[in-house]
């Protein structure tokens, strides 16, 4: 009796000990894993997370580009310790979650969460969720045999959460509950001087995207750039036109030159006047005074385009019928961020550009038309 006694007492110690450390490692866990900042551009290539043995897709030859190679990825990187995630295909992530009871899960979006869709017919995809703000959700995307990294937009009141129409919107899973942290500012990559837009790009009254649309730009217009900012998704340059004064991406710009002050020539010899010998002469000037015409330095380098993000690439508009808003030529993120814009009353557009935004043909103008496009980009 004794010995059994002792055995018991010891079964009870170990499993008392068991469990203050697994409540202790949460509790651990949870308070390391309370801020949080948005990843809103591509991981570098040494970037552990994504890129070494300790993302499963990536150690066993799924890598990206890969929707679920980049989520896991991505929580690893969020949680700083391995996720209790599927290793199998992104359509499983969702009910592998729910069945094992690994995270909690539900249909409202979360910071940090992970959004599952299972495509009609098979297949799905996974993203995550990096801000939600003004009413509208930011989803960080990586694409099998397509995009390395991308982001979409969506409403927080679509059903759908801003997927195609035969993608069935299965829930989010909550890897954890993050306060909002901010991103990091971007470095300054440009400088003052004389700039030449790209696109239609719209003067905002303060530096990021939240503030309100003052006026658009047409493209190939000239402005003068006086002081340069950044936030954590755009360079932004201070400039003034048609009597407005405000700020507009640089990232759509392409510098011209530095500005130069005209500068004017004194006269070579300063007239003079001869004494008088009978009658009173005035001698003309030995020399006429000139004037030099103002000059501008030439611009240091030639004028350079900056790229579109990387999710951006451009496609030709013939043969489409529809997307080409700015009337370039092109299909590209340009378009798709007009008609964002134009569905949030942020800017008006003429009817021909109206009838470019139904990029779905459905007769309507929507989020969707936008979450189509960045599609068609990507593939």
């Amino acid at each position: 009796m004794k010995f059994r006694f002792t055995k018991r007492v010891s079964a009870v110690v170990v499993t008392v000990a068991i469990l203050f450390t697994s409540v202790f490692s949460v509790s651990i866990f949870a308070n390391a894993a309370t801020t949080f900042s948005p990843r809103l551009s591509a991981p570098a290539s040494t970037n552990k997370y994504y890129y070494s043995d300790l993302n499963v897709f990536y150690k066993y030859g799924y890598g990206m580009p890969n929707c679920t190679a980049y989520a896991y990825g991505r929580a690893y990187e969020i949680l700083k310790t391995e996720p209790k995630l599927s290793w199998g295909n992104a359509e499983d992530w969702y009910g592998y979650n729910k069945s094992n009871g690994y995270y909690s899960y539900g249909k409202t979006p979360k910071l940090g969460a992970i959004a599952c869709w299972s495509y009609n017919g098979g297949g799905g995809h996974v993203a995550v969720v990096e801000k939600i703000e003004n009413g509208q959700i930011t989803f960080s995307n990586s694409a099998w045999s397509g995009n390395n990294f991308y982001l979409t937009y969506a409403s927080t009141s679509d059903s759908n959460a801003g997927g195609a129409s035969w993608w069935n919107f299965q829930g989010y899973i909550y890897i954890g509950e993050f306060s909002g942290g901010q991103a990091e500012t971007l470095p300054i990559t440009y400088k003052t001087g004389i700039y030449k837009t790209t696109a239609a790009l719209n003067m905002r009254s303060g530096v990021g995207t939240g503030n309100s649309v003052l006026l658009t730009i047409p493209s190939n217009t000239q402005i003068t750039i006086t002081d340069v900012k950044s936030d954590s998704d755009y360079n932004w340059g201070y400039t003034t036109y048609d009597g407005k004064k405000g700020w507009v991406c640089m990232d759509y710009c392409s510098y011209v030159g530095a500005v130069t002050q005209p500068t004017t020539a004194k006269p070579t010899t300063q007239p003079t006047t001869a004494q008088p010998t009978t009658q009173p002469t005035t001698a003309k000037p030995t020399a006429q005074p000139t004037t030099a015409q103002p000059t501008t330095a030439p611009a240091t380098t030639q004028p350079t385009t900056v790229a579109p993000p990387s999710n951006s690439d451009n496609k030709p508009a013939n043969g489409l019928g529809v997307g080409d808003v700015n009337g370039d030529g092109y299909i590209s993120i340009i378009d798709a961020t007009m008609i964002q814009q134009y569905v949030s009353s942020q800017i008006e557009l003429t009817d021909e550009q109206i009838a470019q935004c139904d990029f779905d043909f459905d007769g309507q103008v929507t989020v969707m038309d936008t979450t189509c496009m960045q599609k068609y980009l990507v593939y």
